[in-house]
């Protein structure tokens, strides 16, 4: 078991339960059977590696030596859509403050350093009793020289120097300080200043179809706004959107 230190995170203020693992499949699908076990919101799930991790649309997701950990919480009305902008802007700040590293949000749920990937995030709905709750699970990249990622990502992935206790602690306490100020206007602003999709060309894909597109900005309820080539102009809600560079999306 990678060193956790557990005082750090449970000094912090809130109600929080410490769950270590070493190695596990999923943490956010711990936390669901953890959930439907009886477990207390703000449960949190800590892994030092998973066999299974995943991203967005069941995606496979790189999960070896760095941060990998769930939260489960109750699912509020006036925050449960911007669980994920508020984890987004949580672990970008955490970052920002811990390395000094300019970490920006990538539409919708990826934080990035230095044009890479540092960072997924995925939350999901689980139906305890009756009552819906959210597990969310966010994934950190840390201390990993390029050349230890797999090839296929090796070009997109990227990874930030940090200790790993301070870095968890410092995304908990983000990211329940903003969920429990209960802000959507602050957050949703918050997370429009650290976007960095602005003025780019993207590739959207939805099912099917994939259309390059430059970005025009955030709607005030954080869909991305995106203009086609045929001039046609759209707002997203969902949907994969890739960066293009130089003739290739990524």
């Amino acid at each position: 078991m990678k060193s956790i230190n557990e005082k750090l995170i449970l000094t912090l203020p809130y109600p929080l339960a410490l769950s270590l693992a070493e190695e596990t499949f999923s943490t956010n699908d711990d936390l669901k059977i953890a959930a439907r076990e009886g477990a207390k919101d703000f449960t949190l799930r800590i892994a030092d590696r998973q066999l299974a991790g995943k991203g967005r649309n069941n995606r496979s997701f790189y999960s070896e030596n760095g941060l990998y950990m769930s939260l489960l919480l109750p699912a509020r009305e006036e925050t449960f859509s911007l669980i994920t902008p508020m984890a987004a802007a949580a672990v970008a700040n955490a970052v920002r403050s811990l390395t000094k590293e300019d970490a920006r949000i990538k539409w919708v749920n990826d934080v990035y350093v230095g044009g890479k990937k540092i960072c997924g995030i995925l939350s999901e709905s689980v139906m305890v009793q009756g009552t819906r709750r959210v597990v969310l699970g966010i994934g950190v990249n840390l201390n990993t020289p390029e050349e230890a990622f797999p090839e296929e990502i090796r070009s997109i992935a990227g990874s930030v120097k940090a200790d790993r206790s301070e870095l968890a602690a410092a995304v908990v306490d983000a990211f329940l300080s903003r969920f429990l100020s209960s802000d959507p206007g602050a957050v949703k602003q918050e997370y429009r200043e650290l976007s960095f999709l602005t003025g780019k060309e993207v590739v959207v894909q939805k099912e099917n179809d994939r259309r390059e597109a430059t970005v025009l900005g955030l709607t005030e309820d954080l869909a991305l706004s995106v203009r086609y080539a045929d001039g046609t102009e759209e707002d997203l809600i969902a949907g994969d959107v890739s960066l293009r560079l130089s003739g290739k999306a990524r």
